[in-house]
C-alpha cells in the first residue's frame, strides 16, 4: 500500500484533496524530519523508526486538517437516463474529539508537541469585545 492510500484510509467515508495529503506529506519538515514521498510503500517505512516518525507525524497532519470540517455537500449528476449521485458526509464533535485524540497521540508517541485547540480551528470567546 502506498503512502497515498494509507493516509486517505484514515479517515474512513471522506474523499480527502490530494492537496491536504501533499501538505501530510511535507508536515514531517516542521519537526526537522524528512518529507515523505505519497509513492512510497508503507511496508517499507515500517521497518525504519525514522521513517515510522515521518509517517506517524504526517498521519497526526491528516487528522488535524478534518478537525475544521463539519460537513460536505454531496452531488447528482444525470447523462441522459443514467443518475449518478453521491452522497455528502458529516463529522461530528465526537468525531472531532475522537481525531484530535488520535492526532494527539501520535505525536505525543514520539515527544512531538501537540497542536492547541486555537491553532486547530476551536473556539474562540469574544464576548468581552462587545459593547466596545
Amino acid at each position: 500500500m502506498t503512502v497515498e492510500k494509507y493516509l486517505r484510509s484514515l479517515v474512513f467515508g471522506l474523499d480527502l484533496p490530494i492537496e491536504i495529503l501533499e501538505r501530510a506529506s511535507f508536515s514531517p519538515m516542521e519537526v526537522g524530519l524528512e518529507p515523505i514521498e505519497l509513492d512510497d510503500d508503507v511496508q517499507d517505512l515500517l521497518q525504519d523508526e525514522d521513517s515510522q516518525k515521518r509517517l506517524d507525524y504526517a498521519s497526526s497532519t491528516v487528522y488535524y486538517s478534518v478537525l475544521g470540517v463539519f460537513a460536505g455537500g454531496g452531488y447528482s449528476e444525470q447523462v441522459g437516463d443514467v443518475r449518478v449521485s453521491r452522497g455528502g458526509y458529516t463529522i461530528t464533535m465526537a468525531d472531532r474529539a475522537r481525531f484530535q485524540t488520535l492526532a494527539d497521540n501520535l505525536r505525543l508517541k514520539h515527544g512531538f508537541e501537540v497542536e492547541g485547540a486555537s491553532e486547530i480551528g476551536g473556539m474562540f470567546d469574544a464576548r468581552y469585545l462587545r459593547g466596545k
